[in-house]
Formats: structure tokens, C-alpha cells, sequence
């Protein structure tokens, strides 16, 4: 660009922000885009909000349902506690995790250990990695589908499924 032709452009644009702040400043009329603000009533503004699908409530109706509530949620609790009085067996029921595995090129032992802990299979699959690298099996682990794993195998069966 020429420096004439700079020139020219930037005085374009001092006409034009001239001629626009001029026409801004001097105007009395509002844009045509602000609505009068009426004031609406409590009525007025439930209404509006029911047609638009919520629900209005008073505050001492929300206070009495959550009052409600709180009753019934102590009642669920007071009949779960008098539930487990009546059966107070000796041995307690203990959680049995039951996976399948499925291993893909590309992952290590560590994937593979902290995979079955997510499961509930091993408690620390830091464990699992340290048992895989006691045997030396680190670079023996292969892409295959185990078959089913559970949270009572020890853990040499959880890694004998797998090598």
C-alpha cells in the first residue's frame, strides 16, 4: 500500500466515527430495540412461569416438604435398623466381584493391575504389578480375553490367569 492510499483510508474512517458519534450524541429518540419495562405482579410472573412449564411454590409449602421428607427418610432408616436387629446372624455376607478381562496389544502389567483393582478383583494393583515382576512374567503378557475373575482367587490364581 501506498502511503497515499493509507492516508485516504484512515481518513475515511476519522469521517466515519465523526459522523457516528455526531448522529449517537445528538439523538433524542430510545433504540428500537428497548421494550418499555412494565411491572409485573406476583400474579402476573406466576402465571407467566406456569405457561413456561415450572412449578411455584410458596416457601412454607417447600419448608413442608421437606419436613415430609426428613419424616419419611428417619422412618425408611428406623425400619432398615429394625430389619437388620431381626437378622443378626453370626457370619456376615461378603461381596464376591466376578470380571472378564479383556487385554489389548499395548498394555503393561500396571494397566492390567490397576484394571482389576477398579473391579474389586485385587486390592492394589500395585500388587499385582510386584507379583507379575517377582516371576519375571513383565514382557510375557499377551493381547487375550481371561476367563472369569473373581475377588476370592488369591492373588498367584488372579496372575496365573493371565501368563
Amino acid at each position: 500500500m501506498t502511503p497515499k492510499t493509507m492516508r485516504s483510508f484512515a481518513t475515511g474512517l476519522l469521517v466515519a466515527g465523526g459522523a457516528l458519534g455526531i448522529v449517537y450524541y445528538t439523538s433524542d429518540t430510545k433504540p428500537a430495540n428497548s421494550a418499555e419495562q412494565t411491572e409485573l405482579t406476583i400474579e402476573d410472573m406466576h402465571e407467566l412461569l406456569t405457561e413456561a412449564g415450572f412449578v411455584v411454590q410458596e416457601q412454607e409449602e417447600w419448608n413442608q416438604m421437606e419436613r415430609d421428607l426428613e419424616e419419611a427418610l428417619a422412618a425408611a432408616e428406623s425400619a432398615n435398623d429394625s430389619d437388620d436387629e431381626g437378622n443378626n446372624d453370626d457370619e456376615e455376607e461378603r461381596v464376591v466381584y466376578r470380571t472378564i478381562l479383556h487385554v489389548v496389544a499395548g498394555m503393561t502389567s500396571i494397566d492390567v493391575g490397576n484394571m482389576l483393582e477398579e473391579a474389586g478383583i485385587v486390592d492394589s494393583g500395585y500388587d499385582f504389578y510386584e507379583e507379575v515382576d517377582n516371576r519375571g512374567l513383565s514382557n510375557e503378557l499377551r493381547p487375550q480375553v481371561t476367563g472369569e475373575l473373581t475377588s476370592e482367587m488369591s492373588l498367584g490364581e488372579v496372575v496365573d490367569a493371565f501368563f
